[in-house]
C-alpha cells in the first residue's frame, strides 16, 4: 500500500502536465488561425462597433450596413481622429499580402512589352543622344599615342602618369569604369579584375632616371597596328581588326575615351552581334578558299 501511494503524486503530476501541454498545443492552434477576428464573417462585429461609438473613440470606424444586411471590413479601434488605421491582418494571410512600398506597383505584361518596345525604339531614334562623327585626323593621332604606350601590338600599355600607391585599390578607383580627371582620362578598363596591375604593366621610372635611355635592341617585330578593319561588302559593320583576349570591354577604346576611335552607337551593348571575329587575329585556323578541297583531304 505504501508503495501504490508514494506512486501517486508522480501520477498526478504527468496528467497535469500532460494537460497543460494539451491547452498550450490547442491555444497555439486556436491563436494560429483565428489570431485576428475577421469582422466580414463575424456576427460579432455589430456589437463592437456599437460599443467603440458609445465610447467616443473613433468617429471614422466603419460600421456594418444594416439595411443591406452586407457587412463591410471594420477597421481597429483607434484614440485619436487623425490616425490612420491599417486593418491587421491574421497570421495565415500574412505571408500572401503585399505590404512592401511596391505593394501597389501592378505591372501588367501589355505595360512591359510597351516598355520594351519604347526601349528598343530609342537606341537610334533618341532625340537626346548627339550626333558622333568620327575625326580621321584624331583617329591616326590617338593610334600614334597608344602604339607609343606600348612595347608592340597587344602589348599592355605603360603607365602614362606618376603613381604614388602601387596597390590595385588605386588604380581601380580611376580605371574600374572609367572617369576624366581634369584633362585627363582615365579610360576603363579593358578586361575583368585582376589583382597585380603591374605585373603587366610597367610604371614611369623615378624622376632622377626619366631621360634615361632604357631601350634594349631586340630583333622582335610586333604586328603592325591595325588603322582600318575589312567589311564583308559596303556598309557592312567591319570585322573586328584585332584580338579580343583581355580585350572584352569594347567601349574601354571606342567609347569616347579616345578621339577618333570612338563609335556611334555606343549604347549598343552586345558588339559580337554585327562584328565578327578575326580567325587570324584569334590565332584559329584560316584555309584559303583557293585551294582544292579533294587535294587538301589526299595530301597533294
Amino acid at each position: 500500500m505504501n508503495r501504490v501511494g508514494s506512486h501517486l503524486p508522480h501520477r498526478t503530476v504527468a496528467v497535469i502536465a500532460c494537460g497543460v501541454i494539451g491547452l498550450a498545443i490547442v491555444g497555439l492552434i486556436v491563436g494560429v488561425n483565428n489570431g485576428v477576428p475577421r469582422h466580414d464573417d463575424e456576427p460579432a462585429a455589430t456589437a463592437l462597433l456599437d460599443e467603440a461609438t458609445a465610447d467616443g473613440l473613433s468617429s471614422d470606424v466603419q460600421r456594418v450596413d444594416h439595411a443591406a444586411n452586407t457587412p463591410r471590413p471594420a477597421s481597429s479601434l483607434v484614440a485619436s481622429h487623425t490616425e490612420t488605421v491599417i486593418p491587421a491582418a491574421s497570421y495565415a494571410e500574412m505571408r500572401r499580402l503585399e505590404t512592401g512600398p511596391t505593394s501597389q506597383w501592378k505591372p501588367s505584361l501589355e505595360q512591359l512589352h510597351l516598355e520594351s518596345d519604347f526601349q528598343r525604339c530609342i537606341t537610334c531614334h533618341n532625340p537626346h543622344t548627339a550626333e558622333i562623327t568620327p575625326n580621321p585626323t584624331d583617329k591616326l593621332r590617338s593610334l600614334a599615342t597608344r602604339a607609343s604606350r606600348r612595347a608592340f601590338n597587344g602589348a599592355p600599355p605603360v603607365i602614362p602618369h606618376a603613381i604614388e600607391q602601387t596597390n590595385d585599390a588605386a588604380c581601380y578607383a580611376c580605371h574600374g569604369h572609367g572617369a576624366k580627371i581634369g584633362e585627363r582620362v582615365a579610360n576603363r578598363m579593358s578586361h575583368g579584375f585582376l589583382v597585380n596591375c603591374l605585373q603587366c604593366h610597367g610604371a614611369p621610372p623615378p624622376t632622377p632616371f626619366a631621360d634615361v635611355n632604357t631601350a634594349v635592341s631586340s630583333s622582335f617585330v610586333g604586328l603592325p597596328a591595325p588603322v582600318s578593319a575589312p567589311r564583308a561588302f559596303p556598309d557592312a559593320p567591319p570585322v573586328v581588326p584585332h584580338s579580343t583576349w583581355m580585350r572584352e570591354q569594347c567601349l574601354s577604346c571606342h567609347g569616347g575615351a579616345w578621339p577618333g576611335l570612338e563609335v556611334t552607337h555606343r549604347w549598343r551593348a552586345n558588339c559580337q552581334q554585327c562584328h565578327a571575329l578575326s580567325a587570324s587575329s584569334e590565332q584559329g585556323v584560316t584555309v584559303d578558299s583557293s585551294i582544292n578541297r579533294h587535294s587538301l583531304a589526299v595530301g597533294k
